[in-house]
């Protein structure tokens, strides 16, 4: 029996196409405070890293996690949230707008950064935790060489954009720039 090429899919929370631009917020204040961040902290949680070799160019600040096991698995709240979340309303708001859940729940939430001349070999997520939520990006920190595929097509996206990706289509990260490149990564979802 053959079984439809989307199974693992969450419609409707997927995308029709591969990105949807939410909108804009000023993160200014969010990267002066990502800049007093020390190595170390971008150091202490090198799980993605670890685990998936397609992130070995890349160190996460993570603010929330959850095991990509399940729906039911349950979200960590790291110390670096409480530092942040004021800075992070604009956001969450300009996002809840556009979703308008009635019990939203994120279920993970980092600032990952890819190394200057780094990148992040193509693959999908392919766990159904990480298909059944609104992938969303936020650019803190990027330059025009930057270059993020998604089903071989480069979309070059600003400071401050807030976009959905379709993170269950192929997808790639190229930094041929000097300067590292830093995005806010929102898993959004409801209950």
């Amino acid at each position: 029996m053959d079984l439809p090429e989307d199974l693992y899919r969450a419609p409707p929370y997927k995308l029709k196409g591969q990105v949807h631009h939410i909108g804009h917020v000023d993160v200014a204040d969010i990267a002066k405070l990502l800049a007093t961040k020390t190595d170390e902290e971008w150091a202490e949680n090198a799980l993605r890293q670890q685990q998936f070799r397609v992130h070995k160019d890349t160190e996460s600040l993570v603010l929330k996690w959850s095991a990509n096991t399940s729906t039911d698995t349950p979200v960590e709240t790291t110390r670096h949230y409480a530092d942040f979340e004021p800075l992070l309303r604009p956001v969450l708001e300009l996002i809840q707008n556009e979703y308008r859940y009635e019990r939203p729940v994120i279920r993970k939430a980092m600032f990952a950064k890819l190394k200057a001349g780094g990148q992040i070999s193509d693959h999908m997520d392919g766990a159904v935790a990480l298909r059944m939520v609104h992938r969303i990006h936020i650019p803190i920190v990027t330059h025009e060489r930057v270059h993020f595929f998604i089903n071989d097509i480069d979309h070059s996206f600003k400071v401050g954009d807030v976009i959905e990706i379709d993170n269950t289509k192929y997808h790639s990260v190229r930094n041929n720039g000097s300067e590292d490149r830093i995005h806010l990564i929102i898993d959004y979802y409801h209950t």
